[in-house]
């Protein structure tokens, strides 16, 4: 029997994790794990096990990089009724996937049959008859062995459907449910997804009979050590932006995601043709090809692998330094499980995104969720990767001076200097060498997108339209409170209905208008219950910062910044204009007030006079060219005239 930890929604490690070596398991299996140098559970390990030791159906909800096989394996491993042939059968969406589990099955010496299409029938059907106790593939495959009868599931004791929300998303509806019609009505049922779409929740509820649902914040502790960047640039650049990214940011293996096949393609070709070696990932490859490809990668022969989503998923590699996202991913548990590749193991590992437009708040929407913020960065244009080159060719330089194989070139090198001058000889020689001519010819200049600002004018009649609003709000017994969040934050309305209502225990109701902008935040709450309200505000936090709260009136609104990023009220625009109207209550400020309205006034005269001289001299000038122009008429017909009485 576990003690049970209470659950913590945040990015943070439980801190009273059980060590395996106290787990109630047998005496094999905690041998096998000591070997393995697997030491202490992760969270949902924990949480799960017993549930699943009670034979109690769970749904699970759960991100990349959380332990999630052990989750499963250990206590279905644990349980001798599971030794049975056909007692576990495990359904995956993709090959990779269904490799990897079926690899930690083998390693804790369980019999195992690994099924997936693109294998050879011969060797899956040798497995099966060796009667394995686990059975691992995916929902093509088995669907086939089923129907070809060299499969029986009416024995299967144990269901688990892993990334279930990918084996729905793929379009393998219809083959899991001919597989679960296979299967015998009394079973246990795991069904674990990173998210939970409505398609999951009507998978759940036709799968799972008393079930208990554990999830796990998608804030992970290993994000912690991963720093989130983002650079805005427009579609088009992001090829070269990349190519930037990659000559400063050197990384050592990095994993580059898109969002369809045909752009993992094209990014890939494109980037062959920048002279950059990369590999492509994509489902439409063959085994082979894929396994290949994952083992070129692995080994470091490559260091940037670029990838789809499904592709990836379960995609296991050591030493992956950077991910970077050529596109915003649609939802929080997508971006986690991409950058989930990198900060492993304790490491420190970079997540870079490009971004343009409503994407960048998009972007800020998702990494709120998990707690997380974006640091927006400069992009490196040419000169800055050329920069970064030359002192890269420095240090090659430096280093291979010490080698034995420069004597030989001792020699060539005085007689060319016997005629040559040595600038010139040495220009010579660099100007053979590709790493010396990528100094000059690398990089790409990337035009940057400018974030729009609200004019002045613009923000004047917001300001007005907040005022008359307050106002308005008063006599109704409801006041304003202004929130340090925005939508640079990831605020939305829903979150800040919330923040209020429980911050005073508030029903939803009772909560007015919510306004977002950029950077701050407007609620009507009621009048009575406004100090509440900011009082349980006062340790709350959003987009990963405190949360600052204050009371607006008409008076202050009219004079805020909208802009405040701090969410202070009128900001160092209210502080200077209380003081100017301070210094001109003095003689000396009442002095000055009438020296700048003298001044003003004689600004106006001058320009209404340059006005009035400005129209006066277009008129003159118009009348002489209209002079000019009857003059030479006239000249023209006297010559005309002329010419007629000439004999």
């Amino acid at each position: 029997m576990l003690t049970r930890t209470p659950f913590l929604c945040s990015a943070e490690y439980f801190m009273d994790l059980i060590p395996f070596t106290e787990w109630p398991l047998r005496g094999r299996l905690q041998e096998r794990l000591g070997a393995l140098d697997y030491r202490m559970p992760t969270q949902v390990q924990q949480d799960c096990w017993e549930d699943i030791v009670s034979g109690r159906d769970l749904l699970v909800q759960s991100c990349t990089g959380t332990g999630k096989t052990l989750a499963f394996a250990l206590p279905l491993l644990n349980d001798e009724r599971n030794e049975r042939p056909g007692s576990v059968l495990i359904v995956l969406p993709t090959r990779e996937l269904a490799m990897q589990v079926a690899k930690v099955f083998v390693s804790l010496e369980a019999r195992t049959a690994l099924l997936y299409g693109g294998g050879g029938y011969a060797e899956q059907l040798r497995a099966l008859k060796a009667e394995p106790a686990i059975i691992v593939g995916t929902p093509g495959r088995l669907l086939d062995h089923l129907e070809r009868g060299s499969l029986d599931l009416s024995e299967c004791r144990v269901l688990v459907l892993d990334e279930a929300d990918e084996i729905l998303d793929m379009g393998f509806a219809e083959e899991l449910d001919r597989i679960l019609a296979a299967l015998p009505e009394g079973r246990q049922s795991l069904l674990f997804s990173a998210t939970l779409p409505p398609e999951m929740e009507e998978l759940a509820s036709k799968t799972l009979h008393n079930s208990r649902r554990i999830s796990v914040s998608i804030g992970l502790a290993a994000a912690k050590d991963i720093r989130h960047e983002a650079y805005e640039v427009a579609k088009p650049y992001r090829l070269k932006a990349l190519a930037n990214l990659l000559c400063v940011e050197e990384p050592q293996s990095a994993i580059i995601f898109c969002h369809t096949k045909a752009e993992t393609d094209e990014t890939a070709q494109e980037l062959i043709g920048m002279g950059v070696n990369v590999l492509s990932l994509h489902g439409d490859m063959a085994q082979a090809e894929r396994t290949r490809t994952l083992n070129c990668f692995r080994s470091g022969n490559f260091k940037y692998l670029i990838a789809t989503d499904v592709a990836a998923r379960g995609l296991d590699v050591q030493g992956v330094t950077h991910v970077f996202n050529m596109g915003v991913p649609q939802n929080t548990e997508t971006y986690i499980h991409r950058v989930g590749r990198t900060g492993r193991a304790g490491r420190t590992g970079k997540a870079i995104t490009f971004a343009s437009g409503r994407e960048t708040l998009h972007l800020q929407r998702l990494l709120s969720r998990a707690g997380l913020r974006p640091q927006f960065c400069t992009l490196p244009q040419a000169e800055d990767v050329r920069r970064r080159l030359r002192e890269q060719f420095h240090k090659y330089v430096s280093e291979h001076i010490s080698y034995d194989e420069n004597d030989k070139y001792v020699l060539l090198a005085s007689e060319l200097l016997a005629y040559l001058g040595p600038n010139e000889a040495l220009a010579a020689a660099l100007s053979l060498l590709p790493q010396a001519r990528a100094v000059f010819e690398s990089g790409w200049d990337v035009p940057v997108p400018e974030r729009r600002r609200e004019s002045k004018a613009e923000s004047n009649k917001l300001l007005r339209r907040l005022a008359d609003k307050i106002a308005a709000s008063e006599s109704l017994g409801m006041s304003f409170i202004q929130l340090s969040v925005g939508k640079h934050d990831g605020c939305t309305v829903g979150s800040v209905l919330k923040l209020c209502s429980e911050a005073a225990g508030l029903a939803k109701a009772d909560i007015g208008e919510i306004e977002i902008r950029s950077h701050t935040s407007f609620a009507e709450v009621p009048t009575d219950a406004a100090a509440a309200v900011l009082e349980g505000l006062k340790n709350s936090r959003g987009g990963g910062k405190p949360i600052k709260a204050r009371l607006i009136s008409p008076a202050k609104a009219k004079v805020m910044s909208l802009e405040d990023g701090k969410g202070s009220v009128g900001g160092n625009k209210a502080k200077k204009n209380e003081e100017s109207r301070e210094r001109s209550n003095t003689p000396g400020g009442r002095e000055h007030k009438g020296r700048v309205k003298a001044k003003n006034g004689a600004s106006e005269r001058r320009r209404k006079n340059s006005g009035f001289l400005s129209e006066r001299r277009a008129k003159r000038s118009f009348a002489q060219g209209k002079e000019r122009k009857t003059a030479k008429i006239a000249d023209s017909a006297r010559g005309r005239r002329g010419r007629r009485r000439t004999p």
